[in-house]
């Protein structure tokens, strides 16, 4: 049997990007503090402190799995139908605060006035994973954005041509290694980047860019030497939890005992199968719930669900075990809503 080259490609991909650390045990202190001694500095890059080295060995174990073994095989030949709508920009900028879901990771948040945009991703990735579901609305129909947040340097979550389309007038905040990158990109851009626990204020504004558990890579060349993070959006009376990609971590409950109670939590759901190889840098569902509740969060806002075929579930069971995971939690749809793309969720 002959693998065609874009399969190796992807499961070389996939493979670097799951293959990591595996959790430590009995850790003492707490995320803050290892942040404050700079424990997740490395020389050269930077690490996940609270957890042990990295593991390998695994790639020809995915490449089996995904031949053979991978039992969703037959499932993911269905494409199923996730409707699109395009969001009411004029209503969205008369109203409140709110959180409008336009694919993946990137997400249009309102608050105090301020258009922020998270993780912009408008279209294709890495030329041979086509975006499924299209993005809500032009780019060009956006309305001026203010504030850019990137939570780290993945494909899937940082692209050039969606960056060029944006332009150099907002503020783009990242965590530590990014602004070599924007002068090569969008020479001119604002560059702000934060280290973990640090915090930046505009507009009445603060961005409190918080740890996770994952990791960054764009080469063969610069595995972790970028930082990766994600961000706490606080107002005078409002405050949403933005956390990118993570594996489930004691962060969650830590934020949530001194940052809490939030809002909203905007946690990854997607991108979680085979667990064996996933679990350490991707929440599937069930733990996507759970750290939604140590966050101590008013609404979990799903993304990362029904765009891009990344992983080996079907493209619709990442919204199906949401969905199962907050009803065996007991949550209402007031709290656990599925925001359809382009559909905005406005808080109360």
């Amino acid at each position: 049997m002959r693998i065609p080259w874009i399969l190796i490609t992807a499961i070389t991909l996939l493979a670097v990007v799951s293959a990591g650390p595996a959790p430590a045990r009995g850790q003492a202190k707490d995320i803050e503090a290892l942040a404050r001694e700079r424990a997740h500095h490395a020389n050269p890059g930077f690490r996940n402190p609270w957890m042990t080295e990295e593991r390998a060995g695994e790639t020809l174990r995915l490449l089996e799995w995904k031949i053979s073994t991978n039992p969703y095989r037959k499932e993911k030949r269905q494409r199923p139908y996730f409707p699109v709508t395009k969001p009411d920009v004029a209503s969205i900028l008369k109203a409140e605060d709110s959180v409008t879901y336009l694919g993946h990771a990137t997400l249009w948040l309102r608050v105090n006035g301020q258009n922020i945009l998270t993780d912009p991703v408008f279209g294709d990735i890495l030329y041979f994973i086509d975006r499924y579901a299209p993005f809500p609305l032009l780019p060009e129909e956006l309305p001026p954005v203010q504030v850019v947040l990137i939570s780290h340097s993945h494909y899937d979550h940082l692209d050039k041509d969606s960056v060029r389309k944006i332009g150099a007038g907002p503020l783009y905040l990242t965590p530590m290694g990014y602004r070599d990158w924007f002068e090569d990109v969008l020479p001119g851009a604002r560059v702000i980047e934060l280290d973990w626990f640090q915090k930046y204020t505009i507009h009445g504004v603060t961005y409190r860019l918080l740890p996770v558990q994952h990791w960054t890579k764009r080469t063969p060349w610069d595995t972790n030497r970028r930082l990766w993070g994600s961000w706490l959006v606080e107002s005078a009376n409002r405050k949403i939890y933005f956390a990118g990609d993570s594996g489930y971590f004691p962060g969650f409950a830590e934020y949530g005992r001194k940052f809490g109670p939030m809002d909203a939590a905007l946690l990854p759901i997607g991108a979680y199968e085979p667990r064996w190889f996933m679990s350490v840098y991707h929440l599937d569902p069930d733990e996507a719930v759970k750290a939604y509740r140590e966050l101590r969060a008013e609404v979990l806002i799903p993304q990362q669900w029904g765009v891009f075929d990344l992983t080996d579930e079907p493209m619709d069971m990442p919204a199906r075990d949401y969905r199962k995971a907050a009803q065996k939690a007991g949550l209402t749809e007031q709290q656990a809503p599925i925001v359809p793309h382009g559909g905005t969720y406005f808080l109360p």
